[in-house]
């Protein structure tokens, strides 16, 4: 709302949380159609996302935040340099998250697209949730109670019923968070999580980011929202200008 400025959620911030994944000498970039050689946006990147902590990528459109949050959560690979995951965080499934299986890195890494249609899977808002937890084999009673709370928690309950296309953006964006939320992954990487919000539903998923924070969840969020970094993140990574902590988070 303009001019007024959102309250931060609760935090507990307590000690830094083990480092679960670094990025060491990164260059990231994608590969254009018909061609073979990848092209880098961004380069020289150095950073660590630890347990309990949320970690802010900022800078101007077209600087690369998005395909370095992608490139993080092992889903493009590197053009130089390397991602690599903390054994805590591998628990056995090899140190690059880019060579994971879909499955390794359902409850290890979950990722919300800038665009909420590009992971949009199933007919019905309550199956989108599903889809994830049943991948995973979690019991009939599992999915239930985790879909139920998902919907609850981010005002999603009235349109369980309706197809995730029909939606306004403000939902859909909801209901991608809420998707890769259900497969309780040990770190979220989000682009754009607060796009589409009104006051209301922008304060609840802020806090309900804060609360996974506080259970030990890293978060990796790419954003404009110059509020969202003041009142969540503990630092910073701008693109072309690195690392930094925000004053007064930890």
């Amino acid at each position: 709302m303009p001019g007024v400025e959102p309250d931060p959620p609760s935090r507990r911030r307590t000690e830094v949380g083990p480092a679960l994944l670094r990025a060491e000498g990164l260059a990231v970039g994608r590969t254009p159609f018909g061609s073979r050689n990848a092209r880098v946006v961004a380069g020289g990147v150095e950073l660590e996302v630890h347990a309990g902590r949320a970690l802010a990528v900022t800078g101007p459109n077209g600087a690369g935040k998005s395909t370095l949050a992608l490139t993080l959560a092992g889903l493009l690979p590197a053009v130089g340099g390397q991602v690599l995951a903390s054994e805590g965080l591998a628990d056995g499934a090899g140190p690059a998250p880019i060579r994971w299986r879909s499955r390794e890195l359902l409850t290890r890494i979950g990722t919300v697209f800038q665009d909420p249609e590009h992971q949009l899977l199933a007919s019905t808002v309550r199956g989108e949730l599903e889809v994830g937890p049943r991948a995973l084999g979690l019991s009939e009673t599992e999915i239930a109670e985790r879909t139920d709370a998902l919907l609850d928690r981010l005002r999603l309950r009235r349109l369980a019923k309706a197809n995730p296309y029909t939606l306004s953006g403000g939902e859909k964006r909801r209901l991608s968070v809420a998707t890769v939320l259900a497969t309780a992954p040990r770190i979220i990487v989000l682009d754009e999580p607060t796009f589409g919000q009104d006051a209301r539903t922008w304060r609840e998923l802020v806090a309900l980011l804060a609360e996974l924070l506080d259970e030990g969840t890293a978060v990796v969020a790419v954003t404009h929202d110059a509020d969202f970094v003041r009142v969540l993140a503990d630092a910073e990574f701008r693109l072309g200008h690195g690392l930094r902590p925000i004053v007064g988070a930890a």
